[in-house]
């Protein structure tokens, strides 16, 4: 508190600010932050913390032991212990999971407790979280999060490390996997978003987890697979975000296509490991729990450490500060406190969530989620278990083994989306000038007719008025009437949403802060031509320079090669489809459409001729714009994805381009040729890695508007 009044109530709503700000970074909606966390902490003794780890332990053992019973042989149904009408009639409990003998991991493996602190400084229990819990995804990125915008609060030492904990728990989700996958599944989609989207992710990122979706598994054979660009790979353990009731539509009556059908029986055979079993939330249902209350001297043979808070104790529940603004406010506070079995015993987070317990009213600001601080005792502490496991291979299909279908073919169409993007900028950029002059001299005559007909085969004009006089202010308004480059721009967003867990904090940040920038300046189409440019520079740099060269960066830079080859065989198709006196027009554009116009007057003094000119735009390896350039790269994409018959098909259309260099005439086909191979490629492309798509992507048809006449 010291340290927080140094720095002001100003500074450390900034700061505050910048915290949230962060959890923008994780989301995959890329949604305006919203005030979820606190900076402030909430304080635990290491003597509380110690007495509250034996009651959630003894809590978790016993609710774990009344799942197993009720969900097999059900003798506390039989001795009447629990009302069998109670548990029968619940809607919570899922007949499919019923079974005559365990399942090869325990039904309960995760477990949360709310609880609160009564003036006698004792804690009661507020609420069992037994089902699709939430929050651990926070609790392990809080600290860290709030030690980069807020390190002045943080004591030099006397603070519990969740470091170790952390690692135990990976290690024992790698070690009970065998080798096969462990993922967090998700509830959200990309069509279908979810508050609890971005803890999902965070909870993912802190245990180095793939973040899937229902669409990304199926099943075979009775085991759960997941779709990825080397075929179907086992699924081993799942920690999963959608609730039991709705997991398998299939055993569920068909009430959710958002669950994985055949999920329960992959559970029976004991084939797949989820955390939670579907339906261990039937604990947390209030008509049981006077029941269950009761069984712990039963079952456990002791006394229960952790007693059910009453509302007077909700009532006189402690209080903690929370920044509000720029003033510090007293509210209620609850703590969320995580276990998880290890197969031997339960285990308990050293630290957790503090939430405030009192909901804001529909004008007053939200009070965020605290970071629980369990201080260390004298003594040191140390945590002892087995020796760690290396994380298993995830598959022998080269450098995208790992990598679901799904996220490959959105990386491979974002990068597609922000070549289109560009390309259609810089033709604006060439052409609005041209067309807004009104000059009658020849050439600028045929400069216009060439840009008109590359802005139709571009879709930024309607066909029908490719073949008359256009303006720069018709174009303008065709522009603003057809709303493509808007319509770009949310496509971009929306794949760099749906992409976002194979971008770092840091590249979305970049991103995301380009793109906002660049879509406020659409109105104005003087700021946002530029604007739009700078963001694709800012993404290719980003992607050029932070992307680790796996499967996620090859797919994302053969989607940009593909579209930039495409875009570039089929304008210069246009602007080299007259005869060699003619062709001075067209190569003047040419090379401003590449960007090589610095290059070509350094190295050709800017005297336009057919050799040099094709030279550099379509066979120059050095020169990143040009069509041999795209060939190339492609090639090495196919070449590190093991598609080398693709690779080779390349090579060749590499070579066929390269000897239209010394062709001055009749250049309009064989490039419109080069433009259909690529297109052709894109098609297998699909077939070959993304087949197991529900549907494929179209940016010509179904996610852009086609100019109005």
């Amino acid at each position: 508190m010291a340290a927080v009044r140094q720095l002001g109530p100003e500074e450390l709503a900034r700061r505050a600010t910048a915290l949230n700000r962060l959890t923008d970074l994780a989301g995959p909606s890329g949604d305006a932050p919203r005030s979820i966390y606190d900076p402030l902490p909430v304080l635990l003794t290491a003597s509380e913390f110690l007495g509250l780890e034996a009651a959630i332990r003894q809590r978790a053992r016993l609710l774990g032991l009344v799942l197993e019973d009720l969900y097999g042989p059900q003798g506390l149904l039989r001795r009447g212990e629990i009302p069998p009408a109670l548990v029968l009639g619940q809607s919570r409990f899922l007949r499919g999971l019923h079974t005559s003998a365990p399942l090869a991991a325990p039904r309960l493996s995760l477990y949360a407790a709310d609880l609160i602190r009564t003036p006698d400084n004792q804690f009661r229990l507020l609420r069992d979280h037994a089902g699709a819990i939430s929050g651990l995804g926070h609790a392990l990125s809080l600290r860290r999060l709030a030690a980069g915008t807020l390190p002045e609060i943080f004591p030099a030492g006397g603070l519990r490390s969740l470091r170790p904990a952390r690692e135990m728990l990976v290690d024992h989700l790698y070690r009970e996997a065998g080798g096969r996958l462990v993922a967090v599944l998700s509830a959200s989609t990309a069509s279908r978003s979810s508050p609890e989207a971005i803890d999902e992710a965070l909870l993912a990122r802190s245990l180095g987890l793939l973040l899937i979706e229902p669409g990304d598994l199926a099943t075979r054979n009775g085991g759960l697979l997941m779709k990825t660009l080397s075929g179907l790979l086992p699924i081993a353990t799942l920690i999963r975000g959608i609730s039991g009731i709705d997991l398998d539509p299939l055993e569920q009556g068909g009430r959710s296509a958002r669950g994985v059908p055949g999920a329960f029986g992959a559970l029976r055979a004991g084939v797949l490991t989820m955390w939670n079993a579907p339906g261990t939330a039937l604990v947390e249902a209030a008509e049981l729990l006077p029941f269950l209350d009761r069984l712990c001297e039963p079952l456990l043979g002791e006394g229960p450490l952790l007693l059910r808070a009453t509302e007077e104790d909700r009532a006189l529940a402690s209080q903690a500060p929370f920044v509000d603004n720029q003033v510090i406010a007293s509210a209620p506070i609850g703590f969320r406190l995580f276990a998880w079995n290890d197969g031997e015993e339960w285990r308990v987070l050293p630290g957790g969530l503090g939430l405030p317990l009192e909901a804001p009213g529909p004008e007053g600001p939200s009070l965020g989620l605290k970071d629980v601080w369990v201080l260390e005792s004298e003594e040191d502490f140390y945590i002892v278990g087995p020796p760690p496991v290396e994380p298993p291979e995830l598959g022998p299909f080269l450098a995208a083994a790992h990598l679901p279908s799904r996220l490959a073919d959105n990386l491979f169409w974002l990068g597609r989306s922000v070549e289109r993007l560009e390309a259609a900028c810089r033709l604006l950029m060439l052409a609005l000038p041209r067309l807004e002059s009104g000059t009658s001299l020849p050439r600028d005559i045929a400069e216009r007719t060439l840009l008109i007909h590359c802005l139709a085969r571009a879709k930024l004009l309607s066909p029908d008025m490719a073949g008359s006089t256009v303006s720069g202010r018709l174009l303008r308004q065709s522009l603003a009437r057809g709303q493509l480059i808007g319509g770009l721009v949310k496509e971009v967003g929306r794949l760099v949403n749906v992409s976002s867990e194979r971008l770092s904090p840091s590249m979305l940040a970049t991103v995301r802060f380009a793109l906002r920038q660049a879509a406020d300046s659409l109105p104005n189409e003087e700021t946002a031509l530029p604007m739009l440019l700078s963001f694709a520079a800012t993404f290719a740099g980003i992607a050029a320079e932070n992307m680790s060269r796996d499967g996620g960066w090859l797919f994302l830079e053969m989607g940009r090669r593909l579209e930039r080859g495409e875009a570039m065989a089929e304008s210069l198709a246009i602007l080299f489809d007259a005869p060699p006196e003619r062709l001075e027009p067209g190569m003047a554009l040419s090379i401003e459409l590449a960007d090589s116009v610095l290059s070509y007057d350094l190295r050709h003094a800017g005297i336009l001729s057919p050799g040099p000119v094709l030279s550099m735009v379509l066979a120059d390896l050095f020169n990143p714009r040009s069509l041999a350039f795209q060939c190339a790269a492609l090639r090495a994409c196919l070449e590190g994805l093991g598609a080398d018959d693709d690779a080779e098909t390349v090579h060749q259309l590499q070579r066929e381009v390269t000897n239209l260099v010394g062709v001055a005439s009749g250049l309009g086909e064989p490039l419109q040729e080069a433009a259909a191979r690529l297109r052709l490629l894109s098609d297998r492309m699909h077939r070959r890695f993304f087949a197991l798509l529900p549907e494929a992507h179209s940016l010509e048809e179904s996610e852009v508007r086609d100019p109005a006449p």
